[in-house]
């Protein structure tokens, strides 16, 4: 787990619980993936809920709902967007 400021339980989407809410606290990336990840609606603030956890090895994506968006991600970048309960 990744501790940020103020105690916050902060980890990585690629660590976080399938079916659990959560909140994106940062994206760890360059400015056009974060651009390009802002359009999909996913950015610092954003309420989620992780559906389905992906697997690096099997290159299963991860599947997100925010509001009646669903988002899928592979596993590079869920290791890139940090989060918290």
């Amino acid at each position: 787990m990744i501790q940020a400021v103020a105690d916050r339980k902060v980890d990585r989407l690629s660590c976080f619980p399938s079916g659990l809410y959560g909140t994106v606290v940062d994206v760890i990336a360059d400015a056009e993936l974060q651009s390009r990840l802002m359009g999909m609606g996913l950015f610092a603030g954003t309420r989620f809920q992780l559906l389905r956890r992906g697997t690096a090895g099997q290159k299963t994506p991860f599947l997100l709902a925010i509001a009646e968006t669903r988002i899928a991600l592979n596993h590079e970048i869920a290791e890139k967007i940090l989060v918290e309960p």
